[in-house]
């Protein structure tokens, strides 16, 4: 994997505090992705959760995920 240069990693950064703020406004309390754990938190109270919106995310960055790095591995 290649070194991200500091502009980049700014870029990225800013567009991460974004998603945040987005992912907040539609009910989500906790948000994290890694290579082999993905969690998500909702507030259930919350009355714009869109889910059919946020598995069609979940499943974009999934994809984004697998082209970048490769498949999950799964332990046995």
């Amino acid at each position: 994997m290649k070194t991200i240069k500091q502009e980049e990693y700014t870029k990225l950064n800013r567009a991460l505090y974004d998603l945040e703020d987005l992912l907040g406004c539609m009910g989500i309390k906790e948000f994290s992705l890694s290579r082999d754990k993905h969690n998500m938190r909702l507030d259930t109270d919350a009355e714009n959760i869109d889910t059919e919106l946020l598995i069609t995310f979940c499943k974009n960055i999934e994809q984004i995920h697998h082209s970048k790095f490769g498949p999950r591995l799964v332990a046995a």
